[in-house]
């Protein structure tokens, strides 16, 4: 699970200090890291919830880090341009705005 590593890299955390967090030795986070073995069901999700993520996203299911509101930093300049022009809009032209995208979504 490279995101894994890259995750509590980020962090700044050790794998001894995640192993002790989830009560676990570092040998068993060392190998879930390197692929060697697979956490359990319960173990992800306390792993996703040390680690201020999710499931999907250390399973690589999904490229968001995160769910809810994304930061600022998590978004492409396209996704930023759309945000700054929708602000601009009118009410009655955001509500336009809103149904054509999900009409585009179906």
């Amino acid at each position: 699970m490279e995101r894994l590593k890259q995750l509590r890299e980020a962090k700044n955390i050790t794998q001894v200090r995640l192993g002790i967090e989830l009560g676990v030795s570092q040998e068993t986070i060392s190998g879930y890291e390197i692929d060697k073995a697979v956490p359990p069901a319960d173990m992800l999700i306390k792993l996703a919830d040390c680690l201020d993520t999710s499931v999907d996203y250390l399973l690589g299911r999904t490229d968001v880090k995160k769910y809810g509101v994304p930061t600022k930093s998590e978004l492409t300049d396209m996704e930023l341009d759309l945000i700054n022009t929708f602000r601009k809009l009118s009410e009655t032209k955001k509500e336009r705005a809103i149904g054509f995208i999900s009409g585009l979504s179906e």
